[in-house]
């Protein structure tokens, strides 16, 4: 069944001082300098170590694949920006039409766009924008909003409104914009309680965007709140959330604690279904059809079509009861056939 999975919406500005792309405007194709009839595009991923960020690469793999005139370079930036800036140096030296970058390091972000920019080659920045990069990704703010939402209504059901702490499983490397996304968790959650969470009971924890470092942040806490009965936990993706829950699961707190995440990649639609899950659900980005949005985007700055400087995804919270509707062909056991 066809769905709607993104919608493009085009911004004034993505970020105060953000310089709009130098091919946002469309030219005619017999001036256009990049114009060809094929090309090499390099796909430098955020890291090949995480589910959501696999499916991205195959997505833009079978979308280059599909258009004909593609080919992709492939590059890991291992959740380093000195590597991303490595593989940016790399991708300039192999003669790249194009680049989607997927990097978490805001800090390197100036540097890598100015060499691109010197190359006049176009690039896109999956998630965390770029200095003149048509930014593509998580309408951060709202989706976090609709997991924060999801969680207070679960706790005034079933808690009574009663949370004793929050972990907040942040990323403060990669800047504002997906920094909005734990604050839309927080604020969607806190709105909605029956009773707030008292602010010296709010854990700010850095995830490093790993289930390992998770894993060893709330390891590390849960000692130091022995009293709380109900605590929750909003986190920057599905990796760091199983983190959470495995935490928790080691001190023998697993009935003490809910959470909610980002993404409803296959590792975390595992965990919502299984039993007595600790995991509520995620908003779902559904990163196995990015590359269906990059390559055509892509296509159309390397052509000269206009382009506008942000592509948002269009969420949905995914948990148990809806994740069939989305997902029901990979999980056959939860989703029979009617």
């Amino acid at each position: 069944m066809f769905r709607k999975l993104l919608s493009i919406i085009v911004v004034v500005s993505l970020v105060a001082g953000m310089l709009l792309p130098l091919t946002a405007f469309a030219q005619d194709n017999a001036t256009c300098a990049t114009a060809q009839d094929s090309y090499t595009i390099g796909f430098a991923n955020l890291t090949e170590d995480i589910v959501f960020t696999q499916l991205v690469r195959d997505g833009i793999l079978s979308a280059a694949e599909e258009a004909g005139n593609v080919e992709v370079v492939l590059a890991d930036n291992r959740l380093d920006g000195a590597t991303a800036l490595a593989n940016a140096d790399n991708f300039i030296a192999q003669g790249v039409d194009g680049v989607i970058e997927f990097q978490t390091d805001e800090a390197f972000g100036n540097v890598i766009m100015s060499r691109f920019r010197r190359e006049g080659i176009p690039v896109i920045a999956i998630d965390i924008p770029m200095p003149g990069a048509t930014f593509f990704g998580a309408d951060n703010y709202n989706a976090g909003r609709l997991a924060g939402e999801a969680l207070a209504a679960w706790v005034n059901e079933n808690w009574d409104g009663d949370v004793d702490a929050l972990l907040v499983l942040e990323l403060p490397q990669s800047g504002p914009i997906p920094a909005a996304r734990m604050q839309g968790q927080i604020e969607g959650l806190q709105d909605n309680l029956t009773v707030p969470v008292a602010e010296d009971m709010i854990f700010l924890l850095d995830s490093k965007n790993t289930q390992e470092e998770s894993f060893q942040v709330v390891s590390d806490i849960l000692p130091t709140i022995p009293d709380a009965e109900h605590i929750v936990a909003v986190t920057i993706n599905d990796g760091t959330a199983l983190g959470v829950i495995a935490a928790a699961e080691a001190a023998g707190r697993a009935d003490q604690i809910m959470v909610v995440g980002q993404g409803a990649d296959p590792s975390g639609q595992e965990a919502m279904l299984a039993e007595n899950s600790r995991y509520l659900g995620a908003t779902g980005y559904f990163a196995e059809n990015y590359g269906s949005y990059l390559i055509p985007a892509m296509l159309d700055l390397l052509e000269c079509r206009p382009v506008p400087p942000a592509i948002y995804v269009d969420h949905v919270f995914i948990n148990k009861d809806n994740l069939c509707e989305y997902y029901g062909e990979s999980w056959p056991d939860a989703c029979p056939v009617s």
